[in-house]
């Protein structure tokens, strides 16, 4: 009687509270379902970028300030701009003296000439800070600006994007943004000499791409004979010279002043200017005053060492480059 009494209520109870507890049910039912599926659901990782424009590429310490970048930005759209609409005149006029004497020679075509390598077709662009350094005690922000092409513009369809780059390096003066392109950094005078009695080196100056240094030297031979500065004979005849190595010229070429001549030649060398070194000076390290000279073409070895052993003088110079 009493295990009837309790069913009863059971019943009674369940009825009276049926709808919570199917509530209850489902929503319990439910949590296990989800939780279940977020245990045994893998996770694919999100890759995990520092990328940021104004940020250097080559030291993430450095960085360009929200205001500079903002006009650089500025900046670099006007002048692509122009580009692409083809003005070059007003694109040349935003560049620097510097980057305008020294870079384009003071032409209007040779910005063109760059231009339409860099740019053949209207192009978009993507711009990063590349490196940060000071010359002279003025900052310089070199940016790397990857163009490529906008399909929108050229019409073109199933093409692929072709790609070009330069480094377009930018510095504030008297309150105004300057723009060098092409590489170009900057120019310095130099004007150091070492002479002797037959032979004056004269450098006069330096122009600092972003991956290579040339310099413009004048050679005076003061003496009645040929000189030779570099024809291939001896090894390292033109070199670079940094605080811990030397760089080879980057080209090689004969060098031989005719008696009573003086001749103005520029050597190039391979050096990033974001390298912390600094360069020293250059090195000629196996000048030769000749009583006879042949040349090394075609000539026999042993009259090469022969007009060598027999040269009226043999010497080295080394001319100071840093300013």
């Amino acid at each position: 009687m009493r295990f009837t009494e309790i069913r009863l209520k059971a019943r009674r109870w369940f009825r009276k509270y049926k709808y919570l507890i199917l509530a209850i049910f489902s929503v319990w039912f439910t949590i296990f379902i989800i939780n279940y599926f977020m245990a045994n659901k893998t996770v694919k990782p999100e890759p995990i970028t520092t990328y940021d424009v104004r940020s250097s590429v080559i030291d993430s310490s450095s960085s360009v300030s929200v205001s500079m970048n903002n006009r650089i930005e500025e900046m670099l759209e006007e002048y692509i701009g122009y580009c692409n609409e083809g003005n070059y005149q007003m694109a040349y006029d935003m560049l620097s003296e510097d980057c305008q004497k020294y870079e384009l020679n003071n032409s209007v075509v040779n910005l063109m000439n760059h231009v339409l390598v860099k740019m053949p077709t209207p192009k978009k662009y993507s711009i990063q800070d590349y490196s940060n350094i000071k010359n002279n005690g003025i900052r310089m922000y070199i940016y790397k600006i990857n163009y490529t092409d906008d399909l929108l513009a050229t019409g073109l369809t199933n093409s692929t994007y072709s790609y070009t780059s330069e480094k377009i390096s930018f510095y504030e003066e008297d309150g105004e943004i300057k723009m060098n392109i092409g590489d170009y950094i900057y120019h310095t005078d130099i004007k150091s000499i070492s002479e002797n009695e037959y032979l004056k080196v004269d450098v006069v100056g330096k122009l600092v791409n972003y991956s290579s240094e040339i310099y413009e030297v004048k050679f005076t031979n003061r003496s009645n004979y040929k000189i030779v500065i570099a024809d291939g004979a001896e090894d390292n005849e033109v070199e670079l010279v940094l605080p811990n190595e030397t760089r080879k010229n980057a080209s090689i070429e004969k060098i031989i002043l005719e008696p009573l001549s003086e001749i103005t030649l520029k050597f190039e060398f391979p050096k990033f200017v974001d390298d912390g070194d600094i360069s020293q000076s250059l090195l000629f390290s196996s000048i030769r005053v000749m009583e006879k000279y042949s040349g090394v073409e075609d000539v026999p070895e042993e009259t090469i060492q022969s007009e060598i052993d027999n040269a009226i003088s043999k010497f080295s110079m080394t001319v100071n480059v840093v300013k």
